[in-house]
């Protein structure tokens, strides 16, 4: 294999679906608070939140003490706060430092380890025997060397999986999606983050062209199965966040349909005009 195809797929496979998933989870809220609305819509604008935001402040934190930088202030959940801001992360770093420089990019994508992460114990907890044969299966793919396509279809799989196999019952599996519900917020990544973790990706491409070139020393085996293993990561997380997806898409459903009724009844408490 190619220096420049081998890198190339490390690259996208690491990093393409936690930032476009990520961007579309981000999308799919900003689509929930608008439809819910600020003034009548604060209630499920906080249901929504109560459980996201914490997860989501914890992934930021997380990674900045991982890689080296100073938390100066931070909050996990305020539904007090004067000017809306439920939950925040202040931090610092060394810009001389490439460990710290590096962790703006970990940064930015931390809301996407605990918000999987989350994903992962609910399917554990609540959705029993559905992930097993699930890894099994890519587990299979990868040592049949199978194409971009099979792996898109296991990733497709696992939603009617979580509702059709393993072993748990439908109360629990009622619970497991509401609280999915409750979190599928948590895993989104903003523009602006991405922008702030520009530098951070310069350095992870440059190690990752490194690890490349390393690789290449040895057999073409070694290669392929560092691929393999890159490609394993991508489908699950792929397929995590399609769950993460489906669930925001509902929760989008609720904020449209009391979208509607918030202005049909005006409960926003804003006088209609008059001619």
């Amino acid at each position: 294999m190619s220096f420049l195809s081998s890198f190339t797929q490390i690259i996208m496979l690491c990093c393409l679906p936690p930032v476009l998933f990520g961007l579309a989870v981000w999308g799919c809220r900003q689509a929930y608070c608008f439809f819910v609305g600020e003034d009548a819509g604060r209630p499920l604008i906080l249901a929504a939140s109560v459980l996201s935001t914490p997860l989501r402040e914890l992934g930021h934190a997380m990674m900045a003490v991982l890689t080296l930088h100073r938390i100066e202030d931070f909050c996990l959940l305020n539904i007090h706060d004067p000017d809306g801001e439920l939950g925040f992360v202040e931090h610092s770093y060394n810009p001389r430092n490439p460990i710290a420089v590096l962790g703006n990019f970990f940064y930015a994508l931390g809301p996407v380890v605990t918000g999987l992460g989350t994903v992962l114990l609910l399917f554990l907890i609540f959705f029993h025997g559905v992930l097993p044969p699930f890894f099994e299966e890519i587990e299979a793919l990868g040592e049949a060397g199978a194409d971009f396509g099979a792996y898109a279809l296991a990733a497709l799989s696992l939603i009617p999986k979580m509702f059709s196999a393993g072993e748990a019952g439908v109360f629990a599996r009622i619970v497991g999606c509401l609280l999915l519900l409750a979190v599928c917020f948590c895993a989104h990544v903003t523009p602006t983050e991405l922008m702030e973790a520009l530098g951070g990706f310069v350095v992870f491409s440059l190690l990752a062209a490194l690890s490349t070139g390393i690789l290449l020393l040895f057999d073409d085996r070694v290669m392929r199965i560092a691929i393999s293993g890159f490609r394993t990561y991508a489908t699950v997380v792929t397929a995590l966040f399609l769950v993460v997806l489906l669930f925001s898409v509902a929760a989008i459903a609720i904020g449209f349909v009391f979208g509607v009724i918030r202005t049909l009844f005006n409960l926003d408490g804003i006088p209609e005009d008059r001619e």
